[in-house]
């Protein structure tokens, strides 16, 4: 990569780390509806066992869920707050559309896996599930994060320059998350001891290589979309 890309992906996350230091809209939205949400399930599963076999694939669920909205609250802003902002003609003056993808994506990724650890640790912390297979665990949030991120990040930049643009980016994007988190249901379910691990490592590279491919096709999008 030449010195001027880098430096253009550069100052784009850094653009994005200031504008969330001054507003803190990105992960502290995400952080409180994950917390909230956590909270009301644990509450729910007061005086029951979430080791339990039948549980299992519930938890698994649940961490999914969570983790899949507040990335859908979370991560489009990148995109959708320039066009709010009225800054988006600025920005295509500043720096080429792939450096801006990958400058806002590099972000996300590291909100995701922010939010992904803040919701592990709270979701076990607070029901008291036991895993076994703590690698396993983390290598399934990780990459179903960045699978997420892939997809989410993707269809804010699309919907960006739509009239209702946070609507659409939501709209788009569920039904192309619906494979990565029948993956990480897959990964953690065996993390949790509900399965094989062989079966949960599969998913893994499953999530990965989806990652992988919405993370390169997505900024050739995003240029074309940019072109028009």
């Amino acid at each position: 990569m030449s010195s001027n890309w880098s430096s253009e992906i550069r100052a784009i996350l850094w653009k994005e780390f200031a504008g969330e230091l001054r507003s803190r809209t990105g992960i502290v939205t995400g952080g409180l509806f994950s917390f909230a949400t956590i909270v009301t399930v644990a509450t729910a599963l007061y005086n029951k066992d979430a080791n339990q076999s039948e549980l299992r694939d519930v938890c698994a669920s649940q961490i999914w869920t969570i983790i899949l909205f507040a990335a859908i609250l979370t991560l489009p802003r990148t995109f959708l707050a320039e066009e709010d902002q009225g800054t988006s003609d600025l920005l295509r003056l500043t720096a080429r559309p792939h450096a801006i993808f990958w400058g806002k994506a590099i972000f996300n990724l590291i909100q995701i896996a922010v939010l992904c650890a803040i919701v592990a640790v709270l979701y076990v912390g607070l029901t008291g599930l036991r895993v076994p297979h703590v690698l396993l665990f983390a290598g399934t949030l990780l990459a179903g994060g960045a699978a997420i991120t892939g997809v989410v990040t993707s269809c804010g930049a699309i919907a960006s320059r739509a009239a209702n643009r946070t609507l659409l980016a939501g709209a788009i994007s569920l039904p192309l998350v619906i494979g990565p988190c029948q993956w990480g249901v897959t990964g953690l379910r065996s993390a949790m001891g509900g399965g094989f691990p062989q079966d949960g490592w599969m998913a893994v590279v499953g999530l990965s290589a989806y990652a992988l491919l919405t993370l390169i096709v997505a900024p050739w999008i995003y240029a074309t979309i940019w072109k028009g």
